[in-house]
């Protein structure tokens, strides 16, 4: 009986495995895997779900999930790449005729590099191969996850990191699953191999092709990805993820060139794409999700002076300041006011995050975590001096605090400014920025401007320029012009404010007061 009764349960779980990943041989042979397909009972549109899912969420094998996400993915992508080449036939067809289709569709499909062998897509086909990666890629999702918390939960029962030599098993797994070569990168033949592989670089090829994917599945490849960036930056305990965290950062860095480019590249967003399965580049949740991988990214000092580099800042700095923080969509342009902020000051860390290697409940966590800002500070400073005329001048002053430019966008950019010049690592950019004529004067225009919020954020600059001790005559001469006006002005600015916030009280006051104690420069002198 015993003998008996495990072997109906070594079948039973062959059959849910067989039911999750028996595709397999479908997938390599084309046939139809419709036969495994039920009607929807979701309401989600009438489409199709997958009986594999059930098996899918119960599975806990990183590497099977991923090697399903990988087939899925890689007859999906087949299916697409037919779909466009029978859009552009059909293009050409009405323009040039049937010869003209003919000669087009042969030299597209030679060019696509897939198998013929397999029978058009259909409909049903597409939803179960995406459905299918929606619920791997959630599942990896929620493995990850539960991981972390059994971790976070150790730690506060024991009160400190309790295991050093402790390897977080499943985020291993699926970093060098997710990132793993067939054959290296070394000449244009392996590298060609390594695409005709489905899990080669898999997460990588993910995100290039972020709009084939539906929104949940596109939503669970960002927290995949930005998990393992930071898995190791944040937590109590963080130390225990760090070996993951560096080793994936290291990876990005390896492939910026592709992956950082493609994040920017997201975040050109023109329209609003129809809600439901794939959508296109100017989706608006893509370039949220692109943001935040982004960001994530540049959590790790080594990536963020890769992006501030001469070589690469033109291509992925300054786009943000010429295009994305203007766009119309409220959502796309604070995020990208937000990306902005982080490029310039530094700043990725969340307050009270673990930096890097520190180790919570030792001394040695405020000295690595101050280490870790200095660090990021440094290196936003080094950019700023360097690229003050680009950035400060042409940029900001000219387009983001212009009266073209919009609400969002001339606030936000007020207060990162005003942020970093009250930094203290960017005294150079701060005296360079006062001891300027025309940026005082961009200054007491938006000190009069409309809105009580953008006067309020262009008082915090102000104030800096009123309060060096060394003013160069030219900046005198304007504020000593117009001192009567100004001082005026100033008595009554934000009055009600000066009730609850006292520092802003004592601050105008002292504006105030320096203002009227000005004696006119020549200039000449």
């Amino acid at each position: 009986v015993l003998s008996r009764s495990g072997s109906l349960l070594r079948q039973s779980k062959n059959m849910l495995e067989n039911q999750a990943f028996g595709w397999l041989k479908n997938a390599i042979s084309g046939t139809s895997s419709t036969s495994n397909t039920t009607p929807s009972t979701t309401g989600n549109g009438g489409g199709r779900i997958s009986k594999n899912r059930a098996a899918i969420e119960c599975c806990s094998d990183v590497h099977m999930l991923i090697e399903g996400v990988g087939a899925d993915f890689g007859v999906a992508l087949q299916k697409s790449l037919a779909a466009h080449v029978a859009t552009a036939a059909s293009n050409v067809k009405a323009d040039a005729g049937d010869a003209v289709v003919e000669s087009v569709a042969a030299s597209s499909s030679a060019s696509a590099n897939a198998d013929t062998s397999s029978p058009p897509a259909t409909v049903a086909e597409d939803d179960t191969h995406l459905q299918d990666i929606t619920s791997r890629l959630d599942r990896i999702k929620t493995l990850l996850y539960e991981e972390r918390s059994a971790s976070t939960n150790a730690f506060h029962a024991r009160g400190s990191v309790h295991n050093y030599n402790w390897t977080p098993v499943v985020a291993t797994g699926v970093f060098k699953c997710f990132t793993s070569t067939s054959s290296g990168n070394s000449t244009q033949q392996t590298r060609q191999q390594d695409e005709n592989d489905n899990n080669s670089d898999l997460l990588q090829r993910l995100i290039k092709h972020l709009p084939l994917l539906p929104f949940e599945a596109r939503k669970s490849t960002s927290a995949i990805f930005n998990y393992l960036l930071v898995c190791g930056l944040d937590g109590v305990d963080a130390s225990q993820f760090a070996s993951v965290s560096t080793a994936f950062g290291s990876y990005v860095l390896e492939r910026a060139s592709d992956i950082l480019v493609q994040l920017v590249r997201g975040h050109d967003c023109r329209q609003v794409a129809a809600p439901g399965v794939g959508g296109g580049q100017g989706c608006v949740d893509i370039t949220l999700l692109c943001g935040s991988m982004l960001r994530s990214s540049l959590r790790h000092p080594a990536i963020y002076q890769w992006m501030l580099s001469d070589a690469w800042c033109i291509q992925l700095v300054y786009p943000f300041l010429d295009n994305y923080v203007d766009n119309p969509n409220f959502d796309v342009s604070s995020d990208a006011l937000e990306t902005v902020r982080v490029m310039l000051t530094g700043a990725t860390a969340t307050p009270g995050a673990t930096a890097p290697g520190a180790m919570a409940g030792d001394q040695q966590q405020m000295t690595s975590e101050e280490q870790y800002k200095q660090t990021m500070e440094g290196i936003a400073s080094e950019f700023l001096n360097r690229k003050y005329t680009e950035v400060i001048d042409e940029r900001i002053n000219k387009k983001c605090l212009s009266s073209e430019a919009n609400y969002m966008t001339r606030r936000m950019s007020l207060q990162l400014l005003s942020t970093i010049l009250l930094n203290r690592v960017n005294y150079n950019v701060m005296m360079r920025y006062i001891s300027s004529s025309q940026n005082i004067v961009t200054i007491l225009c938006l000190l009069r401007d409309p809105s009580p919020h953008i006067t309020l954020d262009a008082f915090q600059v102000f104030k800096i320029f009123v309060a060096n001790p060394a003013k160069p005559p030219e900046v005198v001469k304007i504020l000593f012009d117009n001192k009567v006006k100004l001082v005026k002005y100033l008595e009554g600015l934000h009055k009600e404010r000066e009730k609850s916030d006292e520092q802003y009280r004592d601050e105008k006051a002292l504006v105030i007061a320096t203002l009227e104690g000005l004696e006119e420069v020549n200039p000449s002198s």
